[in-house]
């Protein structure tokens, strides 16, 4: 009988995971499987430092599957003694896991940017799965099922890590090159994902693509900026984040956006892009149409029916207006987080009227964030080119 421990933390200083489901599905999966006799399954919750090694000596496991947060270099997050995050560094791992390198076959590290301590464990280990970037839950999810789905029915540790890939496939869900596998016993190679040896088609189909401009989220040509994407990925998740994403043009400003939005959209968060490049001018030439045009796009992007007329009566200001349009409709009739993604709001700098407005009016939004619950779930992203008009705006500063 093989024993499969799984060890998760959620520390309550880090965003909330679905780690009770991951570990019902794969339940359920061994359950109904036909070698449902060859594996115990052990759960260890809240787990810490000394309880990772207690449960190793404890229970002799022949896999060890880590459900949780991952910070790259930074090690893997479990919890102190009053449930806050303790990193865990990719040394102290590899040592640990090289006591028990004759008894554990396989680790799975089921968490954002764990390539770095898969490949530290593979050292001692012969096989280990890690993620080269950030995963969602329901990316995450689908792996671990789809790998105990093979496990259970009979097949090899690489076998497995290829049904987790296609059961992220299957899904339509953009991550199934996220997990790593690292084995000797890969005819691939010691390093290998799903992608890795690509057919014909696959080939002509990214020398075809037009890396011109916004890249789609699986696109090849996309590089990838592993300390930047943490950062904003950890960061969206905090209550009334603000991100602002400042480069010079075809630097990937757009790109990273999409994907900060995507990793919000993955822990169940409602996303909003918006261009400012799709403004007509008529708009940018008003405060008051400007702001009801930005209004009316967030709505359609949130598929939500748009009521301006409801909201824009009165004397009072453009602003407040916009600022009632948001806390007493949109907000609550979403009742969860909601990210919006600004890209090219270097139009708007054109405007310095509009433009003093605006930024005034997002950063006020930011402020309340603060203290009052509903704000606390709009998230913004801002992506833009120029530096010196949005430091003086956003941040109050006297123009001159």
């Amino acid at each position: 009988m093989k024993k499969i421990l799984i060890v998760s933390a959620n520390p309550t200083t880090t965003d909330k995971l679905r780690l009770d489901e991951e570990v019902r599905e794969i339940q359920e999966g061994l359950q109904r499987s036909r070698s449902r006799d060859k594996f115990e399954l052990i759960t260890k919750w809240a787990v810490r430092p000394d309880d990772l090694r207690r449960a190793l000596l404890d229970h002799d496991p022949h896999i060890i599957h880590f459900s949780g947060h991952g910070g790259g270099n930074q090690g893997l997050a479990l919890e102190n003694n009053t449930g806050e995050m303790q990193l865990v560094s990719t040394e102290s791992l590899a040592r640990l896991f090289k006591l028990f390198k004759d008894k554990i076959e396989c680790v799975l590290l089921n968490a954002c940017y764990s390539e770095v301590q898969a490949e530290s464990i593979y050292q001692h280990i012969n096989c280990v799965v890690g993620m080269n970037r950030a995963i969602g839950d329901r990316a995450a999810i689908k792996f671990a099922v789809g790998f105990y789905d093979a496990l259970g029915a009979d097949r090899s540790y690489e076998d497995a890590y290829e049904f987790g890939c296609s059961a992220i496939d299957l899904e339509s869900i953009p991550e199934s090159s996220t997990p790593v596998l690292k084995s000797r016993n890969n005819p691939q190679g010691a390093n290998s994902s799903n992608k890795t040896i690509p057919d014909i088609e696959t080939k002509i189909a990214v020398f075809l693509e037009n890396p011109e401009g916004q890249v789609s989220l699986n696109s090849a040509f996309y590089v990838e900026r592993s300390l930047i994407e943490v950062d904003c990925y950890e960061a969206i998740l905090q209550p009334g984040a603000l991100i602002r994403i400042k480069a010079p043009r075809k630097m990937g400003k757009t790109s990273l956006m999409s994907r900060v939005l995507h990793h919000a959209s993955q822990h169940n968060y409602q996303t909003a892009p918006v261009n400012f490049q799709s403004a007509d001018a008529e708009f940018l030439a008003n405060l008051d149409q400007f702001l009801q045009w930005f209004c009316a796009s967030i709505t359609y992007e949130l598929n939500l029916p748009e009521k301006l007329n409801e909201y824009w009566k009165g004397v009072l200001g453009s602003k407040n207006k916009c600022t009632n349009y948001f806390q007493r409709y949109l907000l609550p009739a979403i009742n969860s987080p909601v990210a919006l993604g600004l890209d090219e709001v270097d139009e708007v700098f054109k405007h310095p009227i509009i433009a003093a407005d605006f930024f005034g009016l997002l950063r006020a939004w930011h402020e309340r964030s603060k203290n009052e619950t509903v704000w606390k779930n709009l998230r913004l992203v801002i992506v833009h080119s120029k530096e010196v008009w949005l430091l003086r705006w956003f941040y109050g500063m006297a123009l001159k």
